[in-house]
């Protein structure tokens, strides 16, 4: 008994986790929409976070490839903080 509520309990935080990940990707492209921008890539960073020197737990670092016109840029985000999103496009 107390292992299946271990398990339900594993899939519900698992589950949050990817439902976090997916709603900062659409803020993400949102973001770069309203720029005027196209995103490429969305790549989510752990150890190698960019301009972020200090990210504390339950931070999420974000790189971004995106091209605005016939420039290609890249930008960084990270979601988790007092203030909101900290965007460096």
């Amino acid at each position: 008994m107390k292992a299946l509520v271990i398990m339900i309990f594993m899939i519900i935080v698992i589950g949050l986790y990817f439902l976090k990940v997916s709603v900062h990707k659409e803020r993400i492209k949102e973001k770069v929409n309203f720029l005027g921008g196209n995103v490429i890539n969305i790549e989510k960073r752990t150890f190698r976070t960019g301009p972020f020197i200090l990210t504390g737990k339950g931070t999420m670092v974000y790189r971004i490839e995106y091209r605005v016109g016939d420039i290609e840029k890249e930008g960084w985000v990270k979601f988790g903080g007092l203030l909101g999103p900290d965007w460096r496009l």
